[in-house]
């Protein structure tokens, strides 16, 4: 019996490991060149980075407006835009701020909203790297009509330091708990 539980621990540590290993790539890892052209660009705030990226793409003609969700309601429109190094007609003319978002799944609701609102079938999606994978299992299952191709902010790879090691192992279980969410779902559905 005891060389059973001995097994399975082996096996469940093993594929944790693989599994983080996997994660890690797949954050890490952009599609080569520019992004595609989409009908519109949602970056999730947060981190570092994000909110001027997409901005950028914007600025690039890689979509037609820009949806800044999650924003943080206590701080002005006029803050977001200096944050974001957007112009004011820029702003004025193609960016929304979206300010009901308080996690990922409350950025996808926002996102998907914002995405049928504007008759959007495709979006470029940035956030930081550590949070791409889980960010795009919440926005497929909140639009899986919407075409969505990820734009990571590349950050510190996670053996850079223990803080940036534990953000990416948190953040690769709460991944975990959304692909096993979403797993049953599919199977039910």
């Amino acid at each position: 019996m005891l060389s059973v539980l001995r097994f399975v621990a082996f096996v469940v540590v093993v594929s944790a490991l693989v599994g983080f290993a996997l994660f890690v790539r797949t954050g890490m890892a952009n599609p080569p060149g520019p992004p595609p052209q989409a009908d519109g660009i949602v970056v999730l705030t947060g981190g570092e980075g994000r909110v001027v990226s997409a901005v950028e793409l914007l600025q690039a003609g890689h979509g037609s407006r820009l949806l800044i969700s999650g924003a943080n309601p206590d701080v002005g429109l006029d803050a977001v835009r200096e944050a974001s190094g957007a112009t004011r007609s820029l702003f004025a003319c193609c960016i929304d701020v979206g300010q009901e978002a308080a996690n990922t799944i409350g950025n996808a609701e926002e996102a998907a909203r914002w995405a049928r609102g504007n008759g959007f079938s495709s979006l470029i999606v940035v956030t930081s790297d550590y949070h791409m994978p889980r960010a795009m299992l919440e926005l497929h299952a909140a639009m899986p009509s919407v075409a969505l191709t990820p734009r990571a902010v590349k950050g510190p790879p996670p053996w850079t330091d223990a803080r940036t090691a534990r953000r990416w192992v948190v953040e690769f279980f709460k991944y975990a708990a959304v692909y096993a969410r979403e797993s049953v779902r599919l199977r039910r559905a």
